[in-house]
């Protein structure tokens, strides 16, 4: 077969894939049934919650609240979805993904929401996200770094906010030796998580041991040769990690971006609360919202439904708020910053769909 006659067929293969990857998006449906099971059973909660409340109570509380308040709740949503997103389209550049930053931020605004609603160990967005990244032209080792690296970062706030929670829950109000037990074990799990991530992406060395045990392992279980893959995403996550170091001030920016993420996630609940009653002072605020959405995270529910709500309630019912404003509070910000950003996503997805289905033709 001759020079053109191998072009072709590459060209006739680079278009099949194309085909079946709009497909594939094209066959994705925002609302599936996980979406659906979802809001029924956030309504049907909502509506046991208020059954097992006082009724006057939460009469009282959702009379007199203040809804305006909603608006600067849903703004600080905005600005801290935009920054985790902006988060991922400097850290997917800093990996050598050559992809517009408009793509990219879209992207990610749309797999991140989609994975905060319904959290199944971020394989609903990291699906959508390699099917679109694949289509601009990127490979699959460079996504995989570049994800788990923005993930990590996401974390790095969490584990700062975490022991601070505790220390003040801890001081405030002591707990029983059952549960400050269970406290401390879910901690230590949670930061042994981290240790680990962070000897698998800023340790090479270590990573490079870590990784050569994995492919043990899948060998011998699975009876399936990965070292191919997991070689090349050493390589991307070397590469990327060493871009970034070679970078202060993206490193800073990066920093500065996480930090602003999880200040305006917290800041989204603090209007919530002082739309339904009195605001929270920021020890108080901290300690439900870190406690909440790592027990949240940690639980086997989809999106720590009913998990992270009742956590919050519980840990802010604790340091002196009203338990009713509490357990509303915590499912209005379930709203504000989980269900609305994700019918809001659905125009940036369509628009992502149709790139792909432009490119297929």
């Amino acid at each position: 077969m001759g020079r053109e006659g191998m072009a072709r067929q590459e060209h006739q293969e680079r278009k099949e894939e194309e085909q079946g990857l709009g497909q594939e998006l094209k066959e994705f449906k925002p609302f599936d049934r996980r979406i659906a099971v979802i809001l029924v059973v956030v309504i049907i909660a909502i509506g046991l919650v208020v059954v097992a409340l006082d009724w006057q109570k939460v009469r009282q509380v959702l009379v007199q609240a203040d809804w305006k308040l909603i608006l600067p709740a849903l703004v600080f949503t905005a600005i801290s979805y935009s920054c985790l997103s902006y988060t991922f389209v400097l850290v997917n550049h800093a990996f050598g993904l050559v992809v517009s930053r408009r793509d990219l931020f879209e992207i990610s605004l749309v797999t991140v929401i989609m994975n905060h609603l319904i959290t199944a160990g971020g394989a609903a967005g990291y699906g959508v996200r390699v099917m679109m990244l694949r289509e601009r032209g990127a490979e699959v080792k460079d996504i995989t770094a570049a994800t788990i690296f923005h993930i990590y970062l996401d974390g790095l706030g969490m584990l700062f906010l975490l022991p601070v929670g505790l220390v003040y829950l801890l001081l405030r109000h002591p707990l029983s030796q059952g549960a400050a037990m269970g406290i401390e074990i879910a901690t230590a799990v949670l930061f042994l998580v981290f240790a680990l991530a962070s000897a698998l992406i800023l340790a090479p060395s270590l990573r490079a041991r870590i990784l050569r045990l994995a492919v043990a392992i899948v060998h011998r279980v699975a009876h399936r040769d990965i070292e191919t893959e997991i070689g090349e995403f050493d390589e991307s996550m070397t590469r990327g990690v060493a871009a970034i170091r070679q970078k202060p001030l993206l490193a800073v920016a990066l920093v500065i971006l996480t930090i602003f993420d999880w200040m305006a996630s917290m800041t989204t609940l603090w209007f919530c609360f002082d739309a339904l009653g009195d605001p929270l002072s920021f020890e108080v605020l901290i300690a439900g919202f870190s406690i909440g959405l790592t027990a949240g995270s940690l639980s086997m529910v989809p999106g720590g439904l009913g998990v992270q709500e009742g956590s919050m309630a519980g840990v802010y019912a604790l340091l002196g708020t009203p338990f009713q404003q509490a357990v509303l509070a915590a499912i209005l910000f379930r709203v504000v910053y989980y269900f609305i950003p994700y019918i809001i996503s659905l125009a940036f997805y369509g628009r992502l769909l149709r790139h792909v289905e432009r490119e297929a033709h």
